[in-house]
């Protein structure tokens, strides 16, 4: 580095006044082009569909590289070699790589994320290791996400484009799945026609698709009816509380018994 140095320092100090002004003028054009093609590729880069975080950062990295033609081209007229120089950053951005192995990844991860587009900034996901929330932000590194109870978790961008994504908010409709018990004393079939009516009182609830509610499964103590139906995503939590809540009503006022676990405990005496 220092022999690089001081030849340099050695060129310098035999130009000619014309190759100074010539180097001056070879920089100052430079810089100007620089300028305005990294703007002209703002522009067009901008009017796409990409994150505005993409944008710049292609943005940066076409400055960095029109940068280092510049260098390239200047070098000769200081007496620098390009193929020692090209052999020189090699070597400075394998060190680099290797010492930020974990944050490149991170950062590739931040690219993917930002480009395909699995979630956006306000989607609730939730991810293969548990955690679940709102996307507060997308960074290069990591995405913030904010839990339902006001946490925030920051999940590096690495492992989160390798890791498997539920996003609740990608469409605008969502179904709706509860599954209702009544005793085996009661008439299953009137259950099911009560607990159809009572659903479709609630004018959230689609009619189309149309609602499916039907008798499932007869559990070990409880005749168990499933109802899907399709709400706006928006309105899913709300209309669950409703439906249990008034379903739970419908069914008391009709006098049909909702089982639920119960141990009997017979005592046999010995003579």
């Amino acid at each position: 580095m220092s022999s690089t140095l001081n030849a340099v320092l050695t060129t310098l100090s035999r130009l000619s006044f014309g190759v100074i002004l010539h180097l001056v003028f070879t920089v100052a054009v430079g810089l100007v082009a620089i300028h305005y093609l990294v703007r002209l590729f703002s522009r067009l880069i901008g009017r796409t569909s990409l994150d505005p975080s993409v944008c710049s950062l292609a943005a940066g990295v076409l400055r960095g590289l029109l940068w280092f033609v510049l260098v390239l081209i200047i070098a000769p007229q200081l007496g620098i070699q390009v193929t020692s120089l090209i052999t020189l950053l090699g070597a400075f951005g394998l060190a680099v790589s290797l010492a930020m192995q974990t944050s490149l990844s991170n950062l590739a991860g931040g690219i993917f994320v930002l480009v395909s587009k699995p979630f956006v900034t306000g989607d609730f996901i939730e991810v293969s290791g548990g955690a679940s929330g709102t996307v507060d932000s997308i960074g290069f590194i990591h995405t913030v996400v904010k839990t339902i109870d006001n946490h925030r978790i920051y999940i590096p961008n690495g492992a989160l484009s390798a890791d498997k994504i539920v996003n609740y908010s990608a469409e605008q409709d969502r179904r709706l799945e509860m599954t209702f018990s009544v005793c085996y004393e009661c008439d299953a079939g009137q259950a099911r026609q009560l607990i159809e009516r009572t659903l479709l009182e609630d004018e959230r609830i689609m009619r189309s698709p149309e609602p499916f509610v039907r008798v499932w499964n007869l559990g070990a103590s409880a005749v168990e009816i499933l109802c899907r139906v399709w709400v706006k995503n928006a309105d899913y939590w709300e209309v669950r509380s409703a439906a249990l809540e008034r379903v739970k009503k419908a069914l008391e006022q009709a006098g049909i018994n909702i089982p639920y676990n119960q141990l009997d405990v017979r005592l046999r005496r010995e003579s």
